[in-house]
């Protein structure tokens, strides 16, 4: 199934970025102004960028909000997944039900990351990434498709992973981009096709319809 994945980088964002929030639907511009740390907040805004940008996303009423969180469009036949860290901001837009996540590739594979694993892999998986010849990278991969299932199979983490239980019926794929990795997941396998937004460039676009109406 083709997967096109849209990433947006968060490095270089401009300092006045949180003057912007009104070219955004108004759910993304409330997760972007809470007291969750900046990183947070501006992840939450460049979700509503790439909405705006590549669906035309712009009111909350074309969202539809799932049980536990899992956004997808209210009309339409495309569905979506989205997902943010630090650095990048991830839109997928497929025709099937798709979950996705992004995680940079640690400098080091250290406790924290290994302390995450045990709550969602079994401890034959856990050393098998430990096994790996680039643990950091292993680590990511193996984090990802966890977050990607949950996030496709819309329950999210009120499924019980313990043990390195999965929801059944998932197939993922990966794309490095830019020291991330980024994980679909879908019923048939995901065919990713990667395109780039630059945020400046979004905030243009955007910007610049606002200013016509």
């Amino acid at each position: 199934m083709r997967v096109d994945l849209h990433i947006m980088p968060l490095v270089g964002t401009p300092a006045d970025w949180g003057s912007h929030l009104g070219i955004v639907c108004p759910r993304y511009q409330e997760k972007a102004s809470t007291k969750a740390p900046e990183a947070t907040r501006l992840g939450e805004f460049a979700a509503g960028l790439l909405l705006a940008s590549m669906l035309g996303v712009r009111r909350d009423e074309q969202i539809a909000i799932g049980p536990e969180g899992k956004p997808e469009l209210a009309a339409g036949s495309s569905h979506i997944g989205l997902s943010h860290d630090d650095g990048m901001a991830v839109l997928a837009v497929a025709p099937g039900t798709i979950g996705v996540d992004v995680e940079e590739v640690p400098a080091q594979y250290g406790r924290l990351e290994r302390d995450a694993l045990r709550g969602v892999l079994s401890d034959e998986r856990i050393c098998r990434v430990e096994a790996s010849p680039d643990v950091p990278l292993a680590f990511a991969l193996a984090w990802t498709r966890v977050e990607a299932t949950l996030k496709a199979d819309g329950r999210g983490f009120a499924f019980d992973v313990r043990g390195g239980r999965l929801p059944e019926g998932w197939e993922t794929a990966h794309v490095l981009v830019d020291g991330h990795v980024v994980t679909c997941a879908a019923r048939e396998e995901p065919a990713i096709c990667v395109h780039r937004l630059g945020m400046r460039e979004a905030m243009a676009l955007l910007g610049a319809e606002k200013d016509e109406r």
